[in-house]
C-alpha cells in the first residue's frame, strides 16, 4: 500500500470513528430511513444554516446540490412530512420559500459538531505548539487542494 493510500484511507476512517463515537441511536434511525439523496440534501441545508438557524431559499439548496427546484421541492416535500426539514415563506418576499432543518434537529448537529470540536481540541492539546500549528497548516493545506482541484476532477 502506498502512503498516498495509507493517508486517504486513514482520514476516511477517522472521519468515520469520529461520527460513530457522537451518533445517537434514535437520530441515527431516523436518518437511515431516509434515502441518500434525502441525507445529502439534510446535510447540505444544515451546513448553509448552522450558523443562523434561519431558513435558506430553495433555489440555493438545489444549486448547491446541483439538482432542479423541482427535483429539491419534491425532496423537501417527503422530508417536511418526516418531520426533519420545514418549509416557511420569507417574511420579506412571500414568493420566497425558506428550507431548514427542524429546531430539534438543528440542535441535534450543533451538539454533534460540539463534541467533534471538544475531543479535537483535547487532542491538538496533547501536541507541542509548533508540532500543532504544522499539522493544522497541512490539514489545511490540504483542504485547500482538495477544493481546488474539485471542478477539474469532476470534468474527467
Amino acid at each position: 500500500m502506498t502512503d498516498q493510500e495509507k493517508v486517504w484511507r486513514e482520514l476516511f476512517d477517522i472521519a468515520e470513528k469520529m461520527k460513530s463515537i457522537y451518533s445517537d441511536g434514535r437520530r441515527v434511525s431516523l436518518l437511515y430511513q431516509i434515502t441518500l439523496s434525502q441525507l445529502k440534501m439534510v446535510r447540505t441545508v444544515y451546513v448553509l444554516t448552522r450558523d443562523s438557524g434561519e431558513g435558506i431559499p430553495l433555489k440555493e439548496v438545489s444549486r448547491k446540490l446541483g439538482t432542479t427546484a423541482a427535483a429539491a421541492s419534491e425532496m423537501v416535500d417527503v422530508l417536511v412530512r418526516k418531520n426533519i426539514l420545514e418549509r416557511n415563506q420569507d417574511p420579506a418576499d412571500r414568493r420566497q420559500v425558506q428550507i431548514r432543518l427542524v429546531p430539534e434537529l438543528h440542535g441535534h448537529f450543533c451538539r454533534i459538531e460540539e463534541n467533534f470540536t471538544d475531543f479535537t481540541a483535547e487532542f491538538l492539546n496533547t501536541l507541542p505548539s509548533g508540532k500543532r500549528m504544522d499539522f493544522i497548516a497541512t490539514l489545511f493545506e490540504f483542504a485547500e487542494f482538495v477544493n481546488a482541484s474539485i471542478p477539474e476532477r469532476k470534468e474527467k
